[in-house]
């Protein structure tokens, strides 16, 4: 979905700085037509516009189009920017430079097209860009070399151009007609097959990046006059053929005597063994990295098999060297040689990645020859244990990152002798507890990252923390972020297991002591429902007219007037507990059994009753499942009484006291209620 976005700007008639305007991410579709004219930075970067038109800009110095969706310019459409000296164009869908795409940008110094879909350029297409310094065509679909050749021989003032990641397959001398003035040359990302540039072509070169060529590349080195000219050379991750490597790393490159930066990868033997930097005086940064040895993995070195690692006879001899970056990659055991940083008393960083094997360890002399080292970074090395004398010779050292290293412990930082320690980077170890002791003896320290590491969740660390809190000298960054990961997972597990256990116990003697009947009495009732489900299923008839539950207390009632009358009279076939009940089972079962075999259930309730559980539990399970018809005749004045007293002001009951003068309207009333299912009219209540 596009967008219109109203252009508002603060102005300010006191600054005399030009008018800066952001636009980008707003999603729009084209070109905002308010723009002031008093603007001379336009950023219009990451939006949906697809289309740039004659009269869409005024005057500008600086205008950024990347990230959008142009795949066509109108001829002409920066006709109006010519004090525009920056233009940006990258990450867009242009396929074609056409011939008056830049009419109009007399002034325009750096161009950005990187990341387009360009496929041809007109020969008249760069002609309005007089004084064009900059150019990055990278990542395009350029295929012809002439489309190159015809820029870079005809426009004298351009320094800088990026080729890198399109698919030229050679990139010679002769394909040039006249000399350029090309300073930087980026050709990274490709698939070169053939490559010779000579000092006649190229007699200003002083860059060239050949990063990460996909084929083994054929360089024609033989132009010594060419090589003595760089000054900065990029051969990261790039394959040479056997006749190249021979000529670059053991003959040539001795010869780049004005080289300052060198960025290489070797991956058929070491060039400090052989020799290859010798003649190198003016090197002052170089990123070594060794993709392959003549060894096997680490895991199968041992120290007295000395075909599996390998070790350097020489050492490096660069005076002016500064900057060193180390790299090895997994597969290798790199054998820590003495002496090996002999030659570089002027080194001020160095970056170790990979370079320390568990079975060769840096020792006492490792950093002997570094005595003005100020920035050292080792990382990325496995099963490491630093040792103090290790560090000892860095005097002057102001920073240290040793982070990715598993590092347990740091407790050998006391010892090394880093009085000028400014900086302490320890990201990503295996650090659980930290001493606070450790850092007290680095005086220097201002800056300290412990992040990502897996620190203990109990009182191991409280001193640290309260360090941590109390110090003033000492930044630790992100310290109010850092989280604990866990305790010790045994000492975890037995909290845990031990808290379940207490817990369970508290429970259990809760239950046992306030709630048993009521658990008991919730499991019969349960097995009474799917009792009776069952029973229901099976379509059984009952045993028994009525169950009567009665007290004990009120037993000789119920044999003199129930008993006859009921059974002796009307002939109902009635179950009693104390007659009727299966001996050795469970009274709960019983009771169970005795409702669910009887039609109706006659409760007798009196004060006996009330006080007595089983009679309680009786009347509980026969509201579960029937209408209960009860025979109060006693009284009470407890909890008991007035739960009864609720239960009667919603059922029908017969009252044997109210009943006294008219007995047999009362059995009578007793025997129709057993005779049929139809409820009783509901009497007035009584005071029981």
């Amino acid at each position: 979905m596009c967008r219109h976005v109203t252009v508002t700007v603060n102005t300010n008639t006191n600054s005399t700085e030009p008018q800066k305007i952001a636009c980008n991410d707003h999603k729009l579709c084209r070109i905002p037509l308010d723009i002031p004219k008093s603007a001379m930075f336009l950023d219009l970067s990451w939006n949906n516009i697809y289309l740039i038109r004659q009269n869409d800009f005024s005057e500008l110095q600086t205008l950024d189009l990347g990230n959008n969706h142009i795949s066509h310019v109108e001829d002409a459409a920066f006709s109006h920017l010519s004090c525009l000296t920056a233009l940006s164009l990258n990450d867009n869908r242009l396929t074609n430079l056409t011939e008056h795409m830049f009419t109009g940008l007399s002034n325009l110094s750096a161009l950005n097209l990187r990341d387009n879909q360009i496929k041809s350029i007109s020969e008249s297409a760069f002609v309005p860009l007089t004084r064009l310094q900059v150019l990055f065509l990278s990542a395009n679909a350029l295929s012809s070399i002439k489309s190159i050749t015809n820029i870079v021989s005809f426009y004298r003032s351009l320094k800088t151009l990026s080729l890198s990641a399109n698919p030229l397959t050679s990139f010679e001398s002769e394909q040039f007609s006249f000399p350029c003035n090309i300073t930087d040359l980026h050709l990274r990302k490709m698939s070169l097959l053939r490559f010779a540039l000579h000092s006649d072509v190229f007699p200003h070169l002083q860059t060239l990046l050949l990063t990460a060529l996909y084929t083994d590349l054929q360089w024609d080195v033989s132009d010594k006059a060419f090589l003595k000219a760089l000054r900065r050379l990029d051969l990261s991750f790039t394959h040479f053929s056997d006749e190249t490597y021979q000529l670059i790393f053991q003959r040539r490159i001795r010869n780049m005597t004005r080289l300052t930066e060198l960025l290489l990868e070797s991956d058929r033997g070491t060039l400090v063994e052989e020799g290859g930097f010798d003649g190198l005086t003016n090197l002052t940064t170089l990123n070594y990295s060794l993709l392959a040895l003549t060894s096997s993995s680490s895991a199968d070195v041992r120290p007295a098999s000395s075909s599996r690692g390998r070790s350097f006879q020489q050492n490096f001899n660069l005076p002016s060297l500064q900057t060193l970056s180390l790299r090895v990659f997994y597969d290798i055991c790199f054998i820590w040689p003495k002496g090996f940083l002999r030659g570089l008393d002027d080194l001020k960083v160095l970056s170790l990645q990979l370079c320390f094997c568990p079975f060769w360890p840096p020792d006492s002399e490792t950093f002997s020859h570094t005595p003005h080292l100020l920035n050292l970074k080792i990382v990325k090395n496995v099963n490491w244990i630093p040792a103090p004398q290790v560090f000892q010779p860095l005097t002057v050292l102001q920073t240290l990152d040793l982070s990715d290293n598993q590092l347990k412990s740091v407790d050998f930082l006391p010892e090394a002798n880093l009085t000028q320690l400014q900086t302490l980077i320890l990201q990503r170890n295996d650090l659980s507890v930290l001493n606070e002791r450790v850092f007290e003896a680095l005086p220097s320290l201002r800056h300290l990252d412990l992040s990502e590491n897996p620190f203990v969740c109990n009182c191991s660390n409280a001193d640290f923390i309260n360090w941590v809190i109390r110090n003033r000298q000492v930044y630790v960054n992100g310290a109010f972020q850092y989280r604990c990961v866990s305790p010790e997972s045994v000492g975890f597990l037995c909290f845990i297991c031990s808290s379940a256990l207490v817990l369970l116990t508290l429970l259990s003697t809760f239950l046992h002591h306030f709630l048993r009947f009521h658990l008991l009495y919730g499991f019969y009732l349960l097995r009474a429902l799917l009792y009776d489900r069952q029973q229901r299923r099976r379509g059984s008839a009952e045993i028994y007219d009525a169950f009567v539950s009665y007290n004990v207390h009120d037993e000789e009632w119920v044999y003199r007037e129930l008993l006859p009358e009921l059974e002796g009279r009307q002939g109902w076939k009635l179950c009693l507990h104390h007659r009727d009940f299966e001996p050795g089972k469970a009274i709960m079962e019983n009771i169970v059994d005795a409702i669910y075999s009887s039609r109706k259930t006659l409760c007798v309730i009196s004060h006996q009753y009330l006080l007595s559980e089983w009679c309680s539990r009786e009347i509980k399970m026969a509201r579960c499942c029937f209408s209960s018809y009860t025979f109060p005749h006693g009284s009470s004045c407890y909890y008991p009484f007035f739960r009864m007293r609720k239960q009667l002001r919603s059922r029908t009951y017969l009252s044997w006291s109210g009943a006294r003068g008219h007995r047999g309207l009362f059995w009578e009333r007793v025997r129709r209620a057993l005779q049929s299912g139809a409820q009783l009219p509901t009497p007035p209540l009584r005071d029981v």
